[in-house]
């Protein structure tokens, strides 16, 4: 009867040894299974930690990286960035200027390459020429004919552009005899116009040259008459008829061009004979150093009208 009781006690604690060896596995295999899972975890947050640090590399180079998807969709997408901030200009080198100059800044300092680009430099000075080339100045020579001369015709025109290069500048033949050349002011010789354009054909050149664009000069409408050219009245800029501009050079009296240029640029000019193309230049540089207060001047007066 003893010998069962002490076989009963030995199978009872061999017993609970066996449970706790099986609960120690148990918990054995548990703790692994999430060390295992905490690894993972560790390596994934070092993963992503190091292609945020890639892209922000990447940036600061002025590249363009694929960037991981922050949505937690698990799967890429190719962004093409461009962060302003971080950029740096030794590094990027010779790409840095075709950066600035052909992509677009947005506000939050990142540029999508794709969507927004900027213009070009030359798409850029294509529009700043066409905007300079919407400005023109003319001055014409004449000669006298009929009795004593007293009537004008055409000798020579000349058209500049707002930066004042010269877009024409014609002699023309005279359609009627000159009686009067007026070398002293207008410098015109019989040479000059013997071989000069034909009227027609000037007439012509200057109409495409002018169509619809702002016309400066001084007395334009005596240089249009003798052209026999109309020009719309709002797209005229006489330098002759801008009130301020009289009232401040000659007390509210039609003043000389010679004056004006004199009062406003401080330059000297027709101090002998006259000469088409300074005189539009002249007429120009005065339009482009009041033209903020004479486009002002006209709106007003476009208004009350």
């Amino acid at each position: 009867m003893k010998a069962d009781v002490a076989s009963a006690g030995i199978r009872k604690h061999k017993f609970k040894m066996e449970v706790r060896s099986f609960s120690g596995s148990t918990k054995d295999e548990s703790n692994s299974r999430e060390s295992r899972q905490h690894g993972k975890q560790l390596t994934a947050n070092k993963t992503v930690t190091e292609e945020k640090r890639s892209i922000i590399m990447d940036s600061s180079l002025g590249t363009m990286k694929e960037v991981s998807d922050s949505n937690n969709t698990g799967h890429k997408k190719q962004n093409n960035i461009f962060t302003v901030n971080n950029a740096n200009r030794k590094a990027a080198g010779c790409h840095w200027y075709a950066y600035l100059t052909n992509q677009s800044y947005e506000s939050n300092g990142v540029v999508n390459l794709e969507n927004n680009p900027m213009p070009s430099l030359s798409q850029r000075q294509k529009r700043k020429t066409a905007q300079q080339n919407k400005y023109v100045a003319m001055d014409c020579e004449m000669v006298g004919v009929g009795y004593k001369g007293q009537e004008d015709m055409l000798a020579r025109v000349s058209i500049v552009n707002k930066r004042g290069e010269v877009l024409l500048d014609k002699f023309v033949k005279p359609c009627e005899m000159v009686t009067d050349y007026r070398t002293s002011i207008s410098g015109i010789r019989p040479h000059n116009i013997e071989n000069g354009d034909d009227f027609h054909d000037v007439q012509d050149q200057v109409k495409k040259l002018i169509q619809g664009k702002i016309l400066v000069g001084h007395g334009i409408a005596k240089d249009l008459g003798v052209l026999q050219i109309k020009h719309p009245y709002p797209l005229i800029r006489d330098t002759a008829r801008y009130k301020p501009l009289c009232r401040l050079v000659a007390n509210g009296r039609t003043p000389s061009l010679k004056c004006i240029t004199h009062a406003i640029l401080g330059l000297d000019i027709q101090s002998g004979e006259h000469n088409s193309i300074e005189d539009a230049r002249a007429a120009m540089k005065i339009y482009n150093k009041l033209s903020f207060d004479w486009e002002n001047h006209f709106r007003k007066q476009k208004n009350r009208t």
